[in-house]
């Protein structure tokens, strides 16, 4: 697969009608452009296209979802960067606990049976705010899988809704389901004032990521009680680390499906900020194809932390038409721009770029 260097500049228009010539000569020595097919369907998607790119420190992942705005893609972006310039330690011989993730189109009792025999997790996460007879079923599904293994007693179930319950159906849907499996339900509702009203009137623990991630709500104790902390949306793990400062519950890191070297910053922040938690970084088991030469899944419900790099043969089986490279080019264009340099100088990166 042919790679990017960063002596030729990225050309993309700027609001105002001029082009904006950004030459990326420290910053990307190195771009390579992916695309992984999906095992099923998730967030209406059946691949996850992304770059990667190195720098000194090693390969960061450039991989924002398709409905993300510029802003958000800086955001991604500065992830990405951080991971290639910036030196982290990486612990040995250490891993950390990870949950199961079951997508909207996957069948929740074949893949509860997969999640524990295959991977051993025993804490499952599973997408809901469909009608409350479907996620009733789907919750069933997994109870049936683990108590048919004897391992009902070990199972903790992570409900996640993305805003899509309204009180009176997050109440309804949680009346029928046993909700002393139930870990947290992530995001229910969206507004601040549906949430608190909910947890009010519910025993199960409110976990918000969107609230935090996109709307910028640090003090959430009094209507939820704990934050979902993804690394790559929200700048990187510095970025987070300032974040977790601001807020007032524990927090949880999660993922964002990336690939598994992308996913390789995340491993390291869930064992500095919450070793002793499960973290939701077991999107490996989502991907049918990756970009290291193993993919990193969980083994007896852990995986290692460490920086996964990516294998050349993966990466050549895994590439984009020009055109598909051309538009992540621009992205890549345009979430650079937005980074202010003082960032940019902050992870030692040169940034050289003249108007047009």
């Amino acid at each position: 697969m042919p790679s990017r260097k960063n002596a030729n500049p990225i050309s993309v228009d700027s609001p105002n009608g001029h082009k904006n010539l950004i030459t990326m000569v420290s910053a990307f020595p190195q771009l390579e452009f992916f695309s992984l097919t999906l095992r099923e369907k998730f967030r209406g998607l059946n691949t996850r296209e992304g770059v990667l790119l190195q720098g000194p420190a090693g390969w960061g992942e450039f991989s924002p979802f398709p409905n993300y705005t510029p802003e958000q893609d800086s955001l991604w972006l500065r992830a990405a960067l951080e991971s290639a310039f910036v030196l982290f330690d990486y612990p040995k011989d250490t891993s950390i606990g990870v949950n199961a993730i079951i997508g909207d189109n996957e069948d929740p009792y074949r893949a509860s049976i997969r999640a524990l025999e295959v991977f051993g997790c025993t804490t499952v996460k599973i997408k809901v705010g469909l009608d409350v007879a479907s996620d009733v079923k789907r919750f069933e599904g997994i109870v049936r899988a683990y108590s048919e293994a004897q391992k009902l007693g070990d199972l903790r179930i992570r409900l996640d809704a993305n805003g899509r319950w309204s009180v009176p159906q997050a109440k309804d849907t949680l009346s029928e389901l046993n909700c002393a499996l139930i870990e947290y339900i992530e995001q229910p509702c969206q507004s601040v004032s549906e949430l608190r009203e909910l947890h009010r009137k519910i025993n199960v623990p409110i976990a918000l990521d969107e609230s935090i991630r996109v709307d910028g709500q640090y003090q959430i104790s009094d209507f939820a009680d704990l934050a979902i902390i993804k690394v790559s949306p929200l700048g990187g793990i510095n970025a987070i680390e300032e974040l977790i400062e601001k807020l007032d519950v524990p927090v949880r890191i999660s993922g964002a499906l990336e690939s598994s070297v992308g996913l390789s910053a995340s491993l390291l922040a869930a064992h500095t900020f919450a070793p002793h938690e499960v973290a939701g970084l077991g999107t490996g088991m989502l991907l049918a194809t990756d970009l290291t030469g193993e993919p990193v899944v969980p083994h007896l419900g852990r995986i290692l932390v460490k920086r996964y790099e990516p294998s050349r043969e993966k990466i050549s089986e895994s590439g984009l038409s020009p055109d598909q490279q051309g538009l992540w080019e621009k992205r890549i264009a345009r979430a650079w721009a937005l980074i202010p340099v003082a960032v940019l100088a902050s992870l030692g990166i040169d940034n050289r770029s003249m108007q047009g």
